[in-house]
């Protein structure tokens, strides 16, 4: 794999211009969507964020992490809900992955492909796109577990991982993230039965 060099090394104390860096994270997608990720070029991206590949470099090591932060600036946030309830702890978690827009799903999707192939993108985007949204629903499950509601057998790792293996697995064939009605699906015929809390999922706690 080759390493493109910067031109120039970041320059100190620059302040950070939000309107160009939305730029290139737009001309990314863009980039990306219509080449996919192997071919994506920085020259082209920057040529068509209207600045040149020093500023990419500035703000980002190069094309994997630039990729990697395009793809999160069109996802929601990744929350650790505390609702009071199971049920809607769950599903504040597994909307997450409900793609806002068609883009988000084919950036995702040509991420997805490349993976296979390039282990610093695998590596990147396990880091920042698969596990914080894994790692919070593994925290409610054991958050649940501590309060009585879920069985301290189930498997929880294997549980907080089933949701995002879904959804990336929908997005690679179908070029599409999860709807409402497929994640209410996933909470409601899922997750809670496997959790053996089907009959606890509407149960309040009271703060």
């Amino acid at each position: 794999m080759t390493t493109e060099v910067p031109e120039s090394s970041p320059a100190a104390g620059r302040p950070r211009d939000p309107v160009l860096e939305q730029a290139i994270l737009d001309a990314t997608v863009d980039v990306v969507v219509e080449n996919g990720f192997a071919a994506a070029k920085l020259d082209e991206i920057a040529r068509r964020a209207g600045t040149g590949k020093a500023a990419i470099y500035r703000r980002w090591a190069g094309k994997t992490e630039l990729v990697i932060a395009a793809a999160q600036n069109l996802q929601a946030d990744v929350a650790v809900p505390d609702k009071g309830s199971l049920r809607e702890d769950l599903l504040v978690c597994v909307r997450h992955y409900i793609s806002p827009n068609a883009r988000t799903a084919l950036v995702l999707a040509n991420v997805l492909a490349a993976m296979p192939r390039d282990r610093e993108l695998r590596d990147a985007a396990g880091a920042s796109i698969g596990r914080p949204a894994a790692d919070a629903l593994r925290v409610v499950i054991e958050r649940w577990v501590g309060r009585g509601a879920v069985d301290p057998s189930v498997p929880v790792d294997l549980l907080a991982s089933l949701v995002p293996a879904v959804a990336f697995h929908r997005v690679a064939l179908r070029h599409e993230g999860l709807d409402e009605t497929s994640a209410v699906a996933m909470v409601d015929n899922v997750l809670l039965p496997a959790l053996a809390a089907s009959q606890l999922g509407t149960a309040t706690i009271h703060h």
